[in-house]
């Protein structure tokens, strides 16, 4: 007779060798959306009742970018503040997010979200929150968007809800807007976590279920389409949570580009470059081999299986690295996971963007990618 969890270890594994043969076409889509003024030359293409939007798209590396006319979104020209970027994505939608900051007053209360359909080229603005929920709205980026099984064509907009007084150390419910109903709701949890105050490093929907990545501890998840919802915490590989950083500001810009995690070929993957100290006096230079590391989840409630190395020494060294006119000896910053195909990471070096297969050690492309330096997000 087979056990339960032998069933469930096979189910898995057909599930990732199914992922393994689907290839999904993709892009490299930066999260800053281009705005253009009715003065622009490029603007003609997106006159009122023609388009709200445009996608200019290219092949990885190079970068892809969302075009959208200030008249869709009158303060996104504010760019020293990021006040307008893309927070979450699905097939042919994607979920903006647009800010005033800057102005003096509240981020939570004037946030706006934008849902785009890139086949039909338009935006749809979502309503405010409903004055009467017994809750406000925190200014955290905790907003993502999955598609809805139960109604094909439409999708949810969730934003996780952290309990009051707790510093962002345990969530009380989900706001949730369906595109369905065109309205929001409030669903209590269930249960949830006791966890480290969180941050957000990528909402993304994978498996069924919306995921929260905090790259210094885990991901937060639960299936948005429960009545009451059950959050579950599931922590990163061993040795790889930073814990006891107290009252201290987090290093989240030093975190950023050396911690990633995203979905590839039907698993969740987490990548991290090793070796380099996150203390904000540390010199970058003073560091022992660093590596870059990846992880599969099989298992949720279970281990993280070391998946592949390889040491920064080795891919300087080859050759290569030296003819795609890399600096040798410059860690570069991590940037995505190609989604087809897991041996494949995407870095950063300056303004150039290439893959590398990890465990070839070898540089399949490399191009010029000018997106926001100082941000250097990609989705894909």
């Amino acid at each position: 007779m087979v056990s339960e969890a032998a069933e469930s270890s096979r189910a898995r594994e057909e599930a990732a060798e199914r992922g393994a043969r689907q290839q999904h076409p993709w892009v490299a889509l930066a999260l800053i959306p281009l705005v253009y003024g009715a003065d622009d030359a490029e603007a003609e293409a997106m006159a009122p009742g023609i388009a709200d939007l445009m996608l200019h798209l290219e092949a990885p590396p190079r970068a892809s970018y969302l075009v959208l006319p200030d008249r869709l979104t009158p303060n996104a020209r504010r760019r020293e503040h990021h006040g307008l970027c893309i927070v979450g994505s699905a097939p042919a939608r994607l979920l903006l997010r647009a800010s005033h900051q800057g102005e003096g007053r509240d981020d939570a209360d004037i946030a706006e979200y934008l849902l785009c359909d890139t086949i039909t080229s338009t935006g749809t603005r979502l309503p405010a929150f409903p004055p009467e929920f017994p809750i406000k709205p925190f200014p955290r980026r905790t907003i993502g968007l999955v598609a809805d099984p139960r109604c094909p064509g439409h999708h949810m907009v969730v934003r996780l809800h952290p309990t009051p007084s707790t510093c962002f150390r345990r969530h009380a419910a989900l706001l949730c807007y369906s595109t369905a109903t065109g309205r929001w709701a409030l669903k209590p949890l269930a249960s949830a976590p006791n966890h480290e105050p969180w941050d957000e490093h990528g909402i993304f929907a994978h498996d069924g279920l919306l995921w929260w990545a905090d790259v210094a501890y885990g991901l937060l998840v639960c299936d948005p389409f429960d009545n009451y919802p059950k959050l579950r915490f599931v922590p990163l590989p061993a040795d790889c949570e930073m814990h006891g950083l107290g009252d201290r500001p987090r290093p989240t810009r030093l975190m950023d580009p050396r911690r990633l995690i995203r979905p590839s070929q039907g698993m969740l993957r987490y990548v991290e470059i090793q070796g380099l100290s996150y203390d904000r006096a540390a010199v970058d230079d003073a560091r022992i081999n660093p590596t870059v590391s990846m992880w599969t989840l099989v298992d949720p409630e279970g281990p993280h299986p070391w998946s592949a190395r390889a040491s920064f020494a080795d891919i300087w060294a080859h050759d290569n690295y030296v003819a795609a006119g890399l600096l040798q000896g410059k860690v570069p910053k991590l940037a995505l996971v190609d989604p087809n195909n897991h041996d494949v990471v995407y870095f950063f070096q300056d303004t150039v963007l290439f893959a590398l297969d990890v465990r070839a050690r070898r540089v399949l492309a490399c191009q010029e990618c000018l997106v926001d330096r100082q941000v250097q997000n990609l989705e894909f």
